[in-house]
């Protein structure tokens, strides 16, 4: 099932995450290598609380 991730406070999708990312140099992309617990919301300019919500028909 898809999932979204939404601002606890104002349930906004307008939210992001800290993280850490990684040069992978065979695919000469940056990749996720750390996803923190720390969570910003950009519609109410602060930290916030994610609430993840299931999305569409179960696959």
């Amino acid at each position: 099932m898809d999932v979204t991730f939404t601002c606890r406070r104002c349930g906004s999708k307008h939210v992001t995450r800290d993280a850490w990312a990684e040069w992978n140099e065979q695919r000469q992309e940056w990749a996720l290598s750390a996803v923190f617990d720390y969570a910003f919301c950009h519609s109410c300019a602060k930290p916030t609380q994610l609430d993840e919500t299931g999305i569409g028909a179960p696959q």
